[in-house]
């Protein structure tokens, strides 16, 4: 029993480092290969820890080789957008100027009801709506409103905006982010003058939110 639990720990910990290698993906972003590597990964590493008397190598070794290949068609795909187009494909459109391209969802095997419950998931209910939707190569539909039903920005209507940068959280649950301050540009005196003022210290703090302006949110634990 504990020589199981040795080998799923040191399966698990291996293959975090295999998908750390492999890159940031989410599932649903995921390109073709990819998406295979990961399954055929899981069910190697079910092997080793299923069997106790199989070898331990027999699981990572393969892994070892499936990672190495993905980093290689990755390498190879980067070099050659003849040979990414072959392996994952290309964006499609299926929406050109508000007409739907039935041809195209016929090829990428959607239905116009997957079109709509993907443009509803975007937050466009009707389809008048839309100038262009595309299928991108991850199978992910991005949709671009027409111009009529786009939000106004600051430069449509004239107005300047302050920049306060991106809000971070720069404490959380008692515990301070260096890089969070470095990027929404607090120093740890600002950070110790906030708490002084507000009577409490780093560990009475659940979250501390602030940006370039120096507003912040504190809520205390």
């Amino acid at each position: 029993m504990a020589i199981s639990a040795i080998r799923t720990v040191i399966i698990y910990v291996f293959i975090i480092g295999a998908m750390r290698i492999m890159g940031k993906r989410q599932l649903g972003e995921m390109q073709p290969s990819e998406l295979v590597v990961t399954l055929m990964i899981s069910d190697l590493a079910t092997v080793p820890m299923q069997e106790s008397g199989a070898p331990l190598s027999g699981g990572l070794i393969p892994i070892m080789l499936l990672v190495a290949l993905e980093i290689i068609l990755s390498g190879i795909m980067l070099k050659s957008p003849f040979f990414q187009r072959i392996v994952s494909g290309k964006p499609k459109v299926v929406v050109d100027n508000g007409k739907v391209d039935i041809a195209a969802l016929k090829a990428l095997r959607l239905s116009v009801e997957d079109l709509m419950e993907a443009l509803r998931q975007q937050g466009y209910f009707d389809l008048r709506e839309i100038q262009y939707a595309i299928v991108e190569s991850g199978g992910k539909i991005s949709a671009l409103p027409n111009t009529g039903n786009r939000p106004a920005t600051c430069n449509d209507v004239g107005a300047e905006v302050q920049d306060i940068g991106m809000p971070m959280v720069v404490i959380s649950d008692g515990t301070i982010s260096e890089w969070a301050m470095q990027i929404c540009g607090v120093s740890r005196k600002w950070v110790d003058d906030t708490l002084k003022k507000n009577k409490c210290g780093v560990s009475d703090v659940f979250i501390l939110v602030a940006d370039r302006s120096r507003a912040y949110t504190l809520m205390r634990k």
